[in-house]
């Protein structure tokens, strides 16, 4: 254990040396204050353009939240599966990197905690942004805190795993991934309920984001944060059903994402795809 965790903390270190030494600090810090805000001020902008609910706080405010911890999923989903590219296509360093004593799983699991720490303070920015300018508050004497940062901690750890699962497609599709990224993200973004009620969709999809734990995630968030969800659907839920179906979508898609990463990354090993770069 003490072996993983040293080796799991050079994984993290490393990698907050390369997602900052494209510039000097204040600048870095100028850029990771500027993203978030930039975000939540379009989201301001779209919903005052296309349905005036900017105007209405409680309604508006159910989603701008979601869409502030989406970028969580983005910073994961995308991040992680955006290592595979960079380590191959602009560092190529992934051979070496799958042959360090470290692993590949480890040194995965270490840049994570890079990406979580820039998306806190990307959502903390945006959350900020909507409590002082937009007038987007909530009761915090009304926060069920308990139940909020299990919701929050179950979140993150299927976001880990659906980054696990994204960066062993990229290693065994090279070409792929550079688009499979942004798509997926895209998709988490309409399918579970960040910017509309999962009501909105067509019966088919509903089935596949209640199968998805960032479905209960999201609403969970906004119960437990706002005292009110989103969707009709999932208000009729109790808390613990709520809580239930996260922790139960949550371990399905960890197994998976393990059984899935393990099988991805022997096949793109046997195939020579390991390092196999596309000139991107």
């Amino acid at each position: 254990m003490r072996a993983f965790a040293a080796r799991l903390r050079s994984a993290a270190w490393l990698g907050w040396q390369i997602e900052s030494n494209w510039a000097d600090p204040f600048l870095f810090v100028v850029y990771a204050v500027a993203r978030p805000l930039a975000s939540a001020l379009i989201l301001v902008g779209m919903y005052w353009a296309v349905a005036g609910q900017a105007t209405h706080r409680e309604r508006f405010m159910v989603f701008y939240v979601a869409n502030a911890f989406h970028v969580f999923l983005t910073n994961l989903v995308i991040g992680m599966g955006w290592l595979i590219v960079e380590e191959r296509e602009d560092y190529e360093t992934l051979k070496y990197v799958y042959t360090s004593p470290i692993g590949m799983f480890t040194y995965l699991a270490g840049r994570s905690t890079v990406k979580l720490t820039l998306a806190t303070v990307s959502a903390t920015l945006a959350l900020a942004v909507g409590w002082v300018a937009l007038g987007l508050r909530w009761n915090w004497s009304t926060v069920a805190w308990g139940p909020l940062a299990l919701t929050l901690v179950l979140g993150l750890v299927a976001g880990v795993y659906l980054g696990f699962l994204v960066a062993g497609a990229g290693l065994l599709l090279p070409r792929v991934s550079i688009t499979m990224n942004e798509s997926l993200a895209v998709a988490l973004y309409l399918l579970c309920g960040v910017i509309f009620p999962i009501d909105l969709l067509p019966r088919a999809l509903q089935a596949v984001s209640l199968a998805l734990p960032f479905t209960y995630w999201y609403e969970a968030l906004r119960r437990f944060l706002l005292g009110a969800g989103a969707s009709a659907r999932l208000s009729a839920l109790s808390d613990g059903t709520l809580l239930l179906g996260l922790i139960v979508t949550t371990l399905v898609l960890g197994a998976i994402s393990w059984w899935a990463f393990r099988a991805l990354e022997r096949a793109a090993r046997a195939s020579g795809r390991i390092d196999q770069a596309t000139l991107f």
